[in-house]
């Protein structure tokens, strides 16, 4: 299993603030650990970013929220 630091970042449409989290996940497959975040109704997109991150944006029932993934 690999290791990441995951940066959680959830976007209030009200007032345009972000809430950040920060924490180590354990996974062999991004897309599969994604999963529980990216529903039917979700609208996402995945980069890999020139520093080696991973990084999902998803957009759900208006509400936009952003998931880096780092190997550490």
């Amino acid at each position: 299993m690999k290791r990441y630091e995951l940066i959680k970042e959830l976007f209030d449409s009200c007032h345009g603030k972000s809430n950040s989290t920060v924490e180590e996940i354990e996974t062999d497959n991004l897309d599969e650990y994604m999963k529980k975040y990216i529903t039917k109704v979700s609208e996402y997109s995945k980069a890999d970013l020139d520093d080696g991150s991973v990084c999902y944006e998803v957009v759900t029932s208006g509400l936009k929220s952003k998931y880096t993934f780092t190997e550490i």
